[in-house]
């Protein structure tokens, strides 16, 4: 059995030609950031004896660094879930520490040192005036702050809807293209393409949930499946305000997603929210339990009018925020302690201010009176701040050294590229030398053996 040259030749002509084309692409996408380096496999042919007899085209694959994409992936979600969460946190704590303006702290200190002046001068006009003015201060500027956190808690979960649709659309796309890609590989051809526009969606998923996929296109998240296979699940909202949830629809029912385990600016979004929101209820336990301790001082007391009884606050049955009593006066706000104090006992008002270095009030901060315990909450969330800034600056500087590393295996380098394009150009060409000197030799013998006979 001989070794055919032309056939040789041709081999070496198509494998040329693949190579070229696979390097023209990867010139024209250098600058594509979820494009991955395209080569050409082939195998020798093994002709008789074991003799070579040209090459065959096995199909284009992309350079992979499954580890390194899996890697940057999980940072991607982190460094995404720690920017949405910063948003909404850093904003409650300019609402809770504002640079400029009047915050609760300050609200309670001019609060106490209302009544401290009041319990000198009971019977003075301007001295109860101010007092009244310091009540008011105090309500609304906790009322202004629950507003503000309620309002950016809010303004956190109305990005929820948007973001599974996000997902959702992904997720589709990523079913369809893994239904194209088989379709590809079993008619022989190469899915390499498709293949990179998978991994960009699949980086996508991670960024906005927290998701991971495998080299088979199955994508899950906190171990819910999101994508089998070219079946795409469909994630959905359940509930509203605070008690909003997730949940995976499933032909016959749904799934309950685990919030905790979601990752990503949905993620990020969620807890940002959760934080804000546990943040107000931490201020309206300490504002609803001054006024509480204020308003049974309060009532025990004894207006210049006479009266007694008279509460300083109302205090919402949800816990939150606080009301000035519409039925409070300069006359009836109670400073003396007894009826017979009235007017120049102070005692009570006394007994109010004191209510300052109460160490027992806030049950969830016990030795803290309550100007320490706004402290100690405003420096508790700050630190929480700060943590996930940290974390967002540390996983994005990861990010980008993985991504650079990852380049350096399946970026484009124009130089390689060029140089590369020249030796398949030259292969083409002596290839093509090859099926030349095969059509001579060919000629030559058949004219021989025509003038021969």
């Amino acid at each position: 059995m001989s070794v055919s040259l032309q056939s040789i030749g041709v081999s070496g002509i198509f494998a040329a030609e693949a190579e070229m084309a696979a390097t023209e692409s990867n010139i024209s996408n250098a600058s594509n950031p979820n494009y991955a380096v395209e080569s050409v496999n082939l195998e020798a042919n093994a002709g008789y004896g074991g003799i070579g007899d040209g090459v065959s085209i096995l199909g284009t694959v992309s350079a992979q660094a499954p580890y390194l994409t899996s890697q940057i992936n999980s940072n991607q979600s982190t460094d995404s879930y720690n920017q949405a969460f910063s948003l909404a946190t850093t904003d409650a704590q300019q609402a809770l520490a504002p640079s400029s303006g009047n915050d609760l702290s300050g609200s309670l200190q001019s609060l106490f040192n209302a009544f401290t002046n009041l319990s000198a001068s009971p019977a003075d006009a301007t001295v109860r005036s101010s007092a009244i003015a310091a009540i008011t201060q105090f309500a609304q500027t906790d009322q202004s702050l629950s507003s503000s956190l309620s309002s950016i808690a809010n303004s956190q979960l109305t990005q929820v809807s948007s973001l599974v649709s996000q997902v959702n659309d992904a997720s589709t796309q990523i079913a369809k293209l893994n239904s194209q890609i088989t379709a590809d590989q079993a008619n022989g051809q190469s899915g390499a393409a498709l293949e990179d526009q998978r991994n960009a969606l699949v980086n996508q998923l991670a960024t906005l949930i927290g998701a991971s996929g495998d080299a088979q296109g199955n994508v899950s998240v906190g171990g819910m499946p999101l994508v089998s296979g070219t079946s795409a699940l469909t994630l959905a909202t359940v509930g509203s305000g605070p008690s909003l949830g997730l949940q995976v629809n499933l032909a016959n029912g749904s799934l309950p997603v685990n919030v905790s385990q979601i990752g990503g600016t949905l993620g990020g979004v969620l807890a940002g929210a959760t934080s804000v929101l546990q943040l107000q209820s931490q201020v309206n336990e300490l504002s609803t339990s001054v006024a509480g301790a204020l308003n049974t001082q309060a009532e025990s007391g004894y207006g210049l009018d006479g009266s007694t009884g008279t509460a300083l606050f109302t205090i919402p049955g949800s816990g939150g925020p606080v009301s000035v009593n519409s039925a409070l006066t300069e006359q009836n706000l109670g400073a003396s302690a007894t009826a017979s104090g009235v007017p120049g006992d102070g005692s009570n008002a006394s007994a109010l201010a004191a209510i300052g270095n109460n160490q027992n009030l806030i049950a969830s901060l016990p030795n803290s009176t309550p100007v320490a315990a706004f402290s100690e909450i405003t420096s508790n969330f700050g630190t929480v701040v700060q943590n996930a800034n940290n974390n967002q600056q540390q996983s994005a500087a990861t990010v980008q050294s993985l991504t650079q590393l990852q380049s350096s295996i399946t970026g484009v380098s124009l130089n390689d590229q060029l140089t590369q394009l020249i030796q398949y150009q030259n292969a083409l060409e002596a290839s093509g030398r090859a099926v030349q000197a095969a059509d001579d030799m060919t000629t030559y013998l058949v004219q021989s053996l025509s003038s021969s006979s």
